[in-house]
């Protein structure tokens, strides 16, 4: 067709002549169909940061999960979340101290001879990186749906970051152990208690420091760990109150159970 041909037929169409024309089509735009690594690359490059953002995500809770399965369990399990900057400037360095100073009071629970409290610490401070606190609150959160820390070492800020600001589920020391002077409500001042002359940290330690206790009557994820959990910590927080040690220390620092035998 001649370009008088294509006027023609152009012209037709504006006055309504005609609805269509078999000589003027409109052009479709090529499909292509991608095959192999470059229907990858494409995928990659439309979707890369919702690619990157699910790894992160699935990688720390793989490595949680993996590290609470597969790692030896100690005696007993105490997270330490602090998120005051002044109290986790404090206590981050002080992580030993406290598993040492917690292992004087607890007893020999698996009978291997040798007593070893796992402190874990978890910072949730401004000063911290929003990768390392996401990674912190995903370790406390993987620990207590396990169920294997029922004990807690924190500060006001700090836990109330870690519960949302709902208490309910932890113990009233208080009501627990009202002879105890050091305990206020939920709270049993760490400063005040044999803990701190145990851990060496008696003049150091801040006032806004606390030991607080899940309540059983709460849980409702993993029971069974979760229960067995809650009677080492409540036992060894009745040997803090009562400061009763159940562990001696040999030259080298290490912890060891009371001889049954002695």
């Amino acid at each position: 067709m001649s370009y008088q041909d294509d006027k023609r037929e152009l012209l037709k169409l504006k006055q309504g002549i005609i609805e269509e024309s078999e000589i003027i089509t409109e052009a479709e735009k090529p499909h292509y169909e991608l095959h192999g690594f470059k229907r990858v690359e494409n995928f990659f490059y439309h979707y890369k940061w919702h690619v990157i953002v699910g790894i992160f995500f699935t990688a720390v809770v793989v490595f949680f999960a993996y590290s609470l399965i597969a790692k030896e369990q100690g005696d007993m399990r105490v997270l330490l979340v602090t998120k005051s900057h002044e109290v986790t400037n404090n206590v981050t360095y002080k992580v030993k101290e406290f598993e040492q100073g917690l292992e004087k009071f607890c007893p020999d629970f698996d009978d291997n001879g040798y007593i070893h409290v796992e402190v874990y610490n978890i910072d949730l401070s401004e000063n911290s990186s929003s990768e390392y606190m996401l990674a912190g609150v995903t370790k406390a959160t993987s620990e207590i749906m396990f169920g294997e820390a029922q004990m807690f070492i924190v500060d006001k800020k700090g836990l109330e970051a870690l519960t949302d600001g709902n208490f309910r589920g932890l113990i009233n020391i208080e009501e627990m152990f009202p002879d105890c002077p050091y305990a206020d409500g939920i709270y049993l001042s760490v400063k005040e208690s044999p803990l701190a002359a145990a851990a060496g940290y008696m003049e150091a330690c801040p006032e806004d420091l606390y030991i607080v206790v899940r309540d059983m009557n709460t849980v409702t994820e993993n029971v069974d760990r979760a229960k067995k959990a809650n009677e080492k910590a409540l036992h060894v927080l009745r040997n803090i109150i009562d400061g009763y040690m159940e562990g001696w220390v040999d030259d080298q620092g290490r912890i060891y159970g009371v001889d049954k035998e002695g």
